[in-house]
């Protein structure tokens, strides 16, 4: 078992600031719970060298103008923030929203070559954007699927998804 495996429970608590949670309708926070839930239940942190990740970190996201920004804490200690320049993800987060929004357009059934090929161009991006949140939260180094969820989240955030019928991946049977 890696170290990685050892502390999932890095992160214990994750929250979105009050002005954007407030901001949000019942269906819009039901769809940031849920992402909050797979990061806390499912994320892995401590990926590659570098010091242990502190457990029971407690993560506040805070939406700025120009930046996303993670506070950690851990107890009474103090605080790390990461910011995430809002300029480094909003092309790729235009770019995720609109193949979905083609994939919403499709008229043809899931088995659709076309369907298939966005959905492809989609995790091709949605990779894209782990690698690049994976490098802006240097002290909780999440694995790649833990960073792919949390720019889900971020998506989320900046884009109202729940009306949008395609937002999630295509089932393979």
């Amino acid at each position: 078992m890696n170290q990685a495996a050892t502390i999932q429970d890095a992160l214990s608590a994750l929250r979105l600031d009050e002005q954007t949670w407030q901001s949000g309708t019942p269906t819009r926070q039901a769809e940031w719970r849920q992402c909050i839930e797979e990061i806390l239940a499912e994320g892995i942190f401590g990926e590659g060298k570098g010091e242990p990740v502190q457990k029971g970190q407690r993560g506040l996201l805070t939406i700025l103008p120009t930046a996303i920004e993670l506070s950690l804490t851990v107890g009474d200690e103090g605080k790390v923030v990461h910011r995430i320049p809002v300029q480094s993800v909003r092309p790729l987060m235009a770019e995720y929203m609109e193949t979905i929004r083609q994939m919403a357009r499709l008229p043809h059934g899931q088995n659709s070559p076309q369907l298939e090929a966005l959905d492809i161009a989609k995790r091709i991006t949605h990779d894209e954007a782990g690698e690049l949140v994976a490098a802006m939260l240097p002290s909780l180094r999440p694995s790649h699927g833990t960073a792919r969820r949390i720019f889900t989240l971020l998506v989320t955030v900046f884009h109202d998804t729940t009306r949008i019928t395609v937002a999630h991946p295509v089932q393979r049977r």
